[in-house]
This record gives structure tokens, C-alpha cells and sequence, in this order.
């Protein structure tokens, strides 16, 4: 708008100066108005898409069997001539939720979670996660199975997903499984594997193998 003002200004002062050297004043203003107002416009367009693309790939909300994981970008900086993205990551297990909340009325893009959530702040290469077959969350990075987080009591999702009501429902949809799923039964090796069964000893004699209804034992 300041630049939209300048430029009729400077517009109509060419207009009322025609043939006057004042009018050539106007019309460089104008024209470094214009310069002006389309640099701020595609600096600000490049910062505005590569920060989208960044939140677009590093940000995501991940379903897994036994809880939930909630990855957010968190800027980046350059090390020794290389390129470094941050990452804020939340793992938030079932086992340990408490509730789940959001406020359609003040702040339908939130959604908060309460519970024992563990949360983690490195290089986005660090946080590389996979799935054990008891369902559990390991990471790559063997140290952060066992520390480097920090304990929270709550995290909120602020403004990253859109209107959050689906969001909500997928995740109390995703709770009730793992509350209602079916203990699993403890191992037993027995029902994979069968015990092979011992050959009765024979001999050369047939009479021997034969049937006895003989009772004396004299």
C-alpha cells in the first residue's frame, strides 16, 4: 500500500508537470518505488515457499502401534559449508495418555495432549526411527532409546495441520485400538515346535514283539 501510494503520487504530479523537469523527479520515483516493492516481493515469496516446502517435509503427525509421534521443523542453519535442518520430535505413547483436548471455538488449528511424552530437539538426521516387533518405538541413534529427552506433561499441536477435528478423531480412533486390543499370549515354544517321539526298541526275534497273555511270572 505505501508503494501503491507513492506510485499515484508520483502519477499525478507527472501528469499536472508535464514538460517540466520536476516530472522526471517523479517519474525516477516512481520507477525505484516500483523496484523497490518487487524485490520485498520476491525475496519474501522465496523465504515464504522454501519455508513451506521445509514444513511440508518435516513436519508430519505418525500413527504406530503403541503411541503416536509428532515431528515438527525447526529451522536450519549452515555447518562447515553444509546445510543443517533441526527437528523438534514428540513420541507420545498410549500407554501414558491421559487426554486428549482441543478448543473448536478459540482455537480450532490446536490440539493438545496430556501424558508422559518424550520430547526431542536435534539434526533431523538424528532422529531416525523404526518399529520393533513388540510394536515399540527404536531409534536409529542407539542413545536416544535409552535418554538425551526431555520429560514433558503436555505438548500442543499449534496451527500446523489446518482445523484439527479430523486429526482428533484419528487419534482417539487410533487410542481405543490400543486400549481395547487382546493380550497377547505369553510365548511358549511347545506350540511352534513338536517333541519327536522315541522309537520302541525292536529285535530280530518276531515271538518277542509278539502279544503275551501269559501270567505266570514263575
Amino acid at each position: 500500500m505505501p508503494i501503491l501510494a507513492v506510485c499515484t503520487f508520483c502519477t499525478v504530479n507527472i501528469m499536472l508537470n508535464i514538460g517540466r523537469e520536476i516530472s522526471v523527479m517523479y517519474l525516477i520515483i516512481s520507477g525505484v518505488s516500483v523496484l523497490l516493492g518487487m524485490t520485498v516481493a520476491f525475496t519474501a515469496a522465496y523465504f515464504t515457499d522454501k519455508i513451506s516446502r521445509r514444513h511440508s517435509k518435516y513436519t508430519y503427525f505418525d500413527f504406530l502401534p503403541k503411541g503416536m509421534v509428532f515431528s515438527e521443523y525447526a529451522g536450519e542453519f549452515a555447518r562447515y559449508g553444509k546445510k543443517v535442518i533441526l527437528r523438534k520430535l514428540y513420541y507420545i505413547p498410549f500407554e501414558t495418555l491421559e487426554s486428549v483436548s482441543r478448543n473448536p471455538k478459540i482455537a480450532p488449528h490446536d490440539i493438545e495432549f496430556k501424558g508422559e511424552i518424550r520430547g526431542y530437539f536435534f539434526e533431523t538426521n538424528r532422529l531416525g526411527y523404526h518399529i520393533f516387533e513388540d510394536g515399540e518405538i527404536v531409534f536409529d541413534n542407539i542413545e536416544l532409546n535409552f535418554g538425551r529427552y526431555d520429560e514433558l506433561k503436555s505438548v500442543t499441536v499449534k496451527d500446523r495441520f489446518g482445523n484439527t477435528k479430523r486429526l482428533e478423531k484419528a487419534v482417539n480412533y487410533h487410542w481405543n485400538n490400543f486400549k481395547n486390543a487382546p493380550k497377547k499370549k505369553p510365548f511358549n515354544i511347545a506350540d511352534y515346535v513338536t517333541t519327536v517321539k522315541k522309537r520302541r526298541p525292536k529285535t530280530s526275534n518276531p515271538m518277542l514283539e509278539a502279544p503275551s497273555y501269559s501270567r505266570d511270572w514263575k
